[in-house]
């Protein structure tokens, strides 16, 4: 018998909400279909291979206490907060369907009242603006899509939040590997439905799944993932918010400041330069 779980959290910690998904992922392999829903505070989460200090306003994202994640998949940078539902798709290689899994979160938005469209770049779109955003990881025979859905997060503090529309910024970038976030116009669903809140879009996606697997599913809490894998959910929550995962993966990179110097910056660190040259370019630098 296929195994299909749902597992709602109840939690708006980042950092336990990436380790819940991440153990989901490796541990529960019972399950050939998983789907996780949950809802972060503010926390801006960016990209396997991406760079958090060309992505985004690290300067502004500390003053406003806004927590910074590195994700195990790729894809581009995304804020988040209490406005903004977050799902996950965790599958066995062998049945995963992307476009199954599209289809669901767009009829369940549809007995909503709003009608969305996949683009070409695998975002779902809402009157040719972006709501909701994915991004992809395998390993092994398990295959992860999670995504967002903006329902009514806060687009000023988004828009603040990120960099990547500041072309004379990104210039200053030379010599990357990074990836870099493709901008988008984005929307809240609830522009166009006021009064809609992310408790209603996951209620609509969770009778979706329902009824998509004719109502054979079963259902965990956040609580008996944890009882059961303590250590595990600990330590990927240490790694979630260490300096080393978040800005030390960050691939080599050139930057030129204002006065056209340059500076090597590998794994974090600021390189062939004095701190006294450096300690004004970025929070979070380190130094040789």
């Amino acid at each position: 018998m296929k195994k299909r779980l749902i597992v709602l959290s109840t939690t708006n910690d980042p950092y336990l909400n990436h380790a819940l998904e991440e153990t989901l992922f490796m541990s529960y392999l019972d399950y050939e279909q998983i789907l996780f829903l949950w809802v972060n505070e503010p926390a801006v989460v960016f990209g396997r291979n991406q760079n958090p200090w060309r992505e985004i306003d690290v300067r502004y994202a500390q003053s406003k206490d806004i927590k910074l994640l590195r994700r195990v998949s790729g894809g581009g940078t995304v804020y988040h907060d209490l406005g903004n539902l977050n799902y996950a798709f965790i599958s066995h290689h062998g049945i995963y369907d992307e476009q199954a899994h599209f289809k669901l979160i767009i009829e369940a938005v549809k007995q909503l009242g709003m009608d969305l469209e996949i683009s070409s770049r695998k975002d779902l779109t809402l009157n040719d603006y972006k709501v909701s955003g994915s991004a992809f990881f395998m390993k092994g025979l398990r295959r992860l899509h999670h995504g967002t859905l903006l329902v009514n997060a806060n687009l000023e503090v988004l828009t603040k939040s990120l960099k990547i529309t500041d072309s004379h910024f990104q210039k200053r970038f030379i010599q990357t590997r990074s990836i870099m976030s493709v901008p988008s116009k984005v929307r809240n669903l609830s522009q166009d439905m006021p009064n809609l809140m992310t408790s209603d879009v996951m209620n609509a996606i969770v009778d979706q799944y329902y009824i998509s697997q004719k109502y054979e599913v079963d259902t965990l809490t956040i609580c008996d993932i944890i009882t059961a894998h303590q250590l595990s959910i600990q330590q990927a929550m240490q790694k979630h918010r260490s300096w080393t995962w978040v800005f030390g993966e960050t691939p080599k990179f050139t930057f030129i400041n204002e006065t056209g110097k340059s500076f090597d910056i590998e794994g974090g660190t600021v390189k062939s330069s004095t701190q006294n040259e450096s300690m004004l370019l970025f929070p979070q630098l380190r130094y040789s």
